[in-house]
């Protein structure tokens, strides 16, 4: 089987260790989107590539994220979302036409950050079009049935685990010595995200509490980086700021340290983030969302999505006793163990499979 692939994000290690797998498994995984060095120039190729590769055999692509189609310029002539949706339109309809079956992975229900004029019709359109829709959990094909985008055929694959980089049972077990509690926020810092949400939380933990937070992770928003400045300054030393690209070989040194990890999202459908907190052990404290709702229960505190609740909540772990963050721990990893990307490479090969066949 030959799939293409589109876009490639190497940010995201989610395609290099679902393909990793399916290589070895047989299947050849071609990129679309990159021939130049034009993002517009490539967006334009887009119809030419997938005649050429259709030409050479290839019958399967499968679609990430959307976030490629959007223009150059958008953010100061909004019109030019209308173009890059109906480019979308005009791909699509160009790979039904060229025999080509469409697989959409729902890593997210709708973009964290506006796409197209009409991001929800956008999502409806790429759901028509697709041969099969991958979803995460149940909750995402949930959602996408709420904007009317309802799959002609669909399957759950899970999320699989982003290994750390030396076995979880050698790392430090959370809740161990007699140092304040270490929080960590690690990812990407976008405003969906809620880190101001957990800035402003531990501000409002009771005086005294022995707790401190990291966050780690490369923010690119001018105005998000300076309001979390403003309300870490607020916290004291309570509060670390690493708002820049964390190293690999820094990631497992970094969740280590931690007794817990604390995603606030404001929403989500599926985070990578969490299954990289799981798969080093560490407890997790997330909003209670349908998306992470098929975490294992054990390894995870919730919050009912309000300030006050955050601030519960961090407080009781704060508090909590060594052996108790343990059990989490160990909770965390068995949740992990019970995952693997052989496995989920075997699935998504089925699925796409038996789509090719059904379809001709």
């Amino acid at each position: 089987m030959r799939i293409l692939a589109y876009p490639r994000d190497d940010q995201n290690p989610y395609q290099r260790l679902l393909y990793g797998e399916m290589r070895r498994l047989g299947v050849r995984i071609s990129y679309l989107g990159q021939p130049t060095a034009s993002h517009t120039l490539n967006l334009l190729l887009l119809p030419a590539e997938l005649a050429g590769h259709r030409a050479t055999g290839a019958r399967v692509v499968h679609i990430h994220w959307l976030y490629r189609f959007g223009l150059p310029g958008t953010g100061r002539f909004p019109a030019l979302r209308w173009l890059s949706q109906a480019w979308l339109t005009v791909w699509l309809w160009t790979a039904r036409m060229l025999g080509l079956r469409l697989v959409w992975t729902v890593h997210n229900v709708l973009p964290h950050t506006q796409v197209f004029a009409d991001d929800a019709r956008a999502r409806r359109t790429l759901v028509r079009a697709c041969d099969l829709v991958l979803a995460h959990s149940p909750a995402a094909l949930t959602e996408l049935a709420a904007l009317g985008a309802v799959p002609r055929r669909s399957a759950v694959i899970p999320h699989g685990p982003m290994p750390p980089a030396r076995p979880a049972a050698s790392l430090r077990t959370p809740g161990s010595g007699d140092g304040p509690r270490q929080f960590l926020f690690f990812g990407q810092v976008h405003e969906y995200k809620g880190v101001e949400d957990l800035l402003a939380a531990f501000t409002a933990l009771p005086a005294g509490e022995a707790a401190r937070l990291t966050v780690a992770g490369q923010c690119d928003d001018p105005e998000l980086r300076s309001r979390l400045g403003t309300l870490a300054r607020g916290c004291g030393e309570r509060v670390a700021l690493r708002l820049g690209h964390v190293p690999n070989d820094e990631v497992t040194p970094l969740l280590a340290a931690a007794d817990v990890v604390v995603l606030p999202y404001r929403r989500i459908t599926t985070s990578g983030s969490a299954m990289l907190a799981l798969a080093h052990g560490r407890p997790l404290l997330v909003p209670d969302v349908a998306g992470l709702a098929d975490l294992s229960r054990q390894a995870i505190v919730t919050y009912d999505r309000t300030r006050e609740g955050l601030v519960a909540a961090l407080t009781r772990l704060a508090r909590a006793e060594g052996p108790a963050l343990a059990e989490m721990s160990a909770a965390a990893s068995a949740c992990v163990a019970e995952l693997s990307w052989p496995d989920i490479a075997a699935r998504t090969m089925t699925e796409m499979g038996l789509t090719r066949g059904r379809c001709g």
